[in-house]
């Protein structure tokens, strides 16, 4: 009997550790899956792909990815705050379109960048003075913005393209530093900071709080409406940031920029990179790296011939697919 006893009285340590690391560890897979997509992405493009891994190649990618990564980046703050937001793609194009036509007509070049940023920071803010001041619901609040925002920006060009920019302008944006191009040192230092920004301040603690659950931050303590009107107005002030790098590298700027499918791109970035759809979870880099994913994806899927109209089905199937592993993690 002494010896049965001791036997089980060293057994038992063994299966509460193993407990006690299964539950300390429960989820963190979730947070290297994007990385393992992008590894997986990046090797079947490699393979498919002649000359993909060449320098050049590589640089022109990361360029391409940039304004799509600062979309999301924006995006990621807004879902990480529990909301979501549908204008981005026609609050970039509409700050994009004023300050083209502010250039074009001899404006200064800085004061048409402010413009870009500026327009579509206001249009965020007031998005989030409806959800928060108002308790409107984002998903309609967001989609209203989308569809006034794109309809004035075809108003506003008649559907012509704004071009004749100064080479100052496109010029700037699109030199390099060191070796590198501005679009991709910009996308470095915003995510840094933003990355620093949600894992090191206060605000930060709060968004994953209000995120969490919004009735539980407020009861806390946690100036939720506040937090709200930012994370609206950041999305803003990222939208006008990509509107400057996408005119600079398109020299011109357009309501097409604003269409209703880049919102496609912009969730499902998030959502690949690890940015929970559910509020609570994410940071800016999983939403470069799956800005990353999804421009790598949309590009094969040209340089295969695959239909537009398949393409929006291949990538809907994946955020859906991204929702339900979310899903399944938290439960």
């Amino acid at each position: 009997m002494t010896v049965e006893k001791s036997n089980v009285t060293q057994t038992q340590p063994k299966v509460g550790t193993l407990q006690a690391f299964a539950k300390a560890n429960q989820g963190n897979w979730y947070r290297y899956l994007p990385f393992l997509i992008l590894v997986v992405v990046f090797a079947v493009v490699s393979i498919t792909v002649p000359y993909f891994l060449t320098p050049t190649n590589l640089v022109s990618v990361l360029v391409q990815t940039s304004s799509l990564a600062l979309l999301a980046i924006g995006q990621a703050v807004v879902l990480i705050l529990g909301g979501i937001d549908l204008s981005m793609p026609g609050t970039m194009a509409l700050g994009a379109i004023f300050g083209a036509m502010f250039m074009r007509d001899g404006g200064s070049p800085f004061i048409a960048g402010l413009i870009m940023i500026a327009v579509p920071c206001a249009l965020g803010a007031i998005n989030g003075l409806a959800v928060s001041y108002f308790n409107m619901i984002p998903f309609v609040v967001t989609l209203a913005m989308q569809a006034i925002t794109y309809g004035a920006a075809i108003l506003v060009t008649n559907q012509i393209s704004i071009s004749n920019l100064p080479k100052t302008f496109t010029g700037t944006i699109l030199a390099k530093v060191a070796g590198v191009p501005m679009p991709i040192l910009i996308v470095i230092v915003v995510t840094i900071i933003i990355q620093l920004f949600l894992t090191r301040s206060v605000y930060g603690r709060w968004l994953y709080a209000a995120g969490t659950n919004i009735r539980t931050a407020l009861v806390s303590g946690v100036p939720t409406k506040k937090v709200v009107l930012f994370a609206y107005a950041f999305a803003g002030l990222m939208a006008g940031l990509a509107a400057i790098i996408l005119t600079s590298r398109l020299a011109s700027a357009s309501a097409q920029m604003g269409k209703d499918a880049i919102v496609m791109d912009i969730i499902a970035s998030a959502a690949v990179g690890g940015v929970s759809t559910m509020g609570g979870v994410g940071t800016a880099l999983n939403a470069v790296v799956g800005a990353i994913i999804i421009t790598l994806i949309s590009n094969v899927m040209n340089m295969a011939n695959v239909s537009y109209y398949l393409t929006l089905v291949i990538k809907g199937a994946i955020i859906v697919a991204v929702v339900a592993i979310d899903a399944i993690r938290r439960r």
